[in-house]
């Protein structure tokens, strides 16, 4: 009978799990579809702002403006620490325990509040990033609730950071995959579905709020040319987005380091991102923040130029790592997917020139850019194929893309291009969590099936310095001398603080969370 009774609880237990994701989702939708849709109506604002028909003190007032929201941007960023940058390197450290989402509701609204100011004034960011984040803070507060334990709330803040991904692109299948490619690194039936029903719930109050599909529109015929001469392009464009892939990363954390030295005081750096801001305001409004309107400005051709369009795409590459170093609130996935898209556009007026294709072939060449830019940057290539192909809706280039995307993978392994969340993850670690001497003790929950279900503790054998410290079975301490491990005990392990992320994804299969 109490088997029976503890499989009943289980699947209860299990139960509770799903149905959290669900209100998950429908949480961060009814944060994220405000936000995109102020973000949207930010648009006339920045025409007003840099309007060239204004006089010259209307100038001096929009400049002052975007200085004091800079400024108060950073005040929230000091305010709330974790709010700055992306905010799925943070959402990934707090899974791991290394970050505490402390005040996750005033969190959530000082992220939101950024972003908007941000981005919505013409800094080169992605809102993914804050939707992702605050997707992230939603799962908090919901584990928060409802007395999720402590191993529950870490795949509730795992799928609220799908769900707020899922939201800002409309792309559920795409956000449930980055979760289990990028956030968790590690697959299972339970994360995924849970993922899955967050990303689907906050996807349709996005689909329903926000319809229509901007990129639909554009041309994606496919150049009838022979397969060898094909396969020649397609080395091309990624040996193209390798090289653009690996300047982004360079420059993005080449800039974060030096912008960590300066200390420099903030309303000096407000100062400076509203004068760099303004300037790309006035001359090239339509390439600051995310930019993605460019993206959809038809009748690129010769008389743009290809080295017009070169310049825009290194002005909006520059702009782009700047704005991202000076650590306010927004994303980078956005403004990759659109330098990406004019790399491929790009790329395309260079065949065009030499007569190889037609200037209507542009967008095939667009879409590939877009989903090889993302698997050179950031090296979730399934993501990147799915999230292009939900976003376009273009299946026509989908074969394309996994051959570009493939090749760009590799190259990008071979010139060193490193993941660029992963890079920034490591920077935002306090230097005492690499520690050698630093422990640190993280919970798991043993599952049926398991390496160990069933095992005797003496007889586990866990990887190098790792230590079982505790096991609770229906909240009652055991006796470490002789446990025999059953589905449903609670054990934490202690180990170096600097082995974290390498033995985690270890310890997870061992007990098949």
């Amino acid at each position: 009978m109490s088997c029976c009774y503890n499989k009943k609880d289980k699947s209860l237990m299990r139960l509770k799990f799903y149905i959290l994701s669900i209100l998950i989702g429908i949480m961060a939708g009814i944060v994220i579809v405000p936000f995109r849709i102020l973000l949207s109506k930010a648009f006339a604002i920045r025409e007003i702002l840099f309007s060239h028909e204004i006089p010259w003190w209307g100038h001096l007032i929009s400049f002052l403006i975007l200085w004091g929201i800079g400024t108060f941007i950073y005040w929230l960023v000091k305010k709330f620490p974790l709010i700055a940058g992306s905010g799925i390197p943070q959402a990934e450290g707090a899974i791991y325990g290394r970050f505490k989402f402390v005040h996750a509701f005033k969190s959530l609204i000082a992220k939101f509040v950024g972003g908007i100011l941000g981005i919505g004034m013409g800094y080169s960011l992605g809102p993914e990033g804050p939707s992702a984040q605050m997707g992230a803070y939603c799962g908090q507060l919901v584990g928060k609730w409802f007395k999720a334990g402590d191993v529950m709330q870490k795949y509730l803040i795992a799928g609220g950071t799908g769900a707020g991904l899922s939201c800002v692109f409309t792309a559920p299948l795409a956000s449930t995959i980055f979760v289990v490619e990028e956030v968790v690194k590690y697959d299972s039936a339970r994360i995924t579905i849970s993922a899955l029903l967050g990303c689907v719930a906050s996807g349709w109050i996005a689909q329903v709020c926000i319809p229509g599909n901007p990129y639909a529109l554009i041309n994606t015929e496919a150049p009838d040319l022979s397969i060898p001469v094909m396969i020649l392009i397609f080395f091309g464009i990624s040996i193209l987005i390798s090289l653009l892939g690996r300047a982004y990363n360079y420059l993005t954390l080449t800039m974060v380091d030096k912008s960590k030295k300066a200390n420099t005081p903030h309303y000096i750096k407000a100062l400076a991102m509203a004068v760099v801001t303004y300037i790309m305001g006035y001359f090239f409004i339509d390439v600051i923040s995310t930019g993605d309107i460019y993206l959809q400005i038809q009748g690129v051709t010769f008389q743009t130029g290809i080295l017009f369009l070169g310049l825009i795409i290194l002005i909006k590459l520059v702009f782009t790592t700047f704005c991202y170093s000076a650590g306010l609130p927004g994303g980078i996935f956005l403004p990759l997917i659109v330098i990406g898209g004019l790399a491929g556009k790009w790329y395309g007026l260079v065949l065009a020139q030499f007569g190889i294709i037609e200037p209507h072939h542009f967008g095939y060449f667009m879409f590939i850019g877009m989903a090889a830019l993302l698997t050179a940057v950031i090296r979730t290539p399934v993501t990147a194929l799915v999230l292009i192909l939900e976003l376009t809706g273009q299946f026509s280039v989908f074969f394309p893309m996994i051959i570009v995307v493939g090749i760009t993978y590799f190259i990008s392994e071979m010139i060193g291009c490193k993941p660029i969340n992963d890079c920034l993850y490591q920077r935002m670690l306090p230097p005492g969590d690499n520690d050698s001497t630093n422990k640190i003790i993280i919970p798991f929950i043993v599952s049926p099936d398991s390496y160990m279900d069933n095992k005797n503790i003496k007889d586990v054998v866990l990887p190098e310095n790792c230590t079982i410290i505790s096991v609770s079975r229906d909240e009652y301490a055991l006796d470490l001398k002789d446990v025999v491990f059953r589905p449903g005990d609670r054990i934490e392990v202690k180990l170096y603080s600097k082995d974290l992320e390498e033995l985690y994804g270890s310890l997870r299969s061992m007990t098949n969370e």
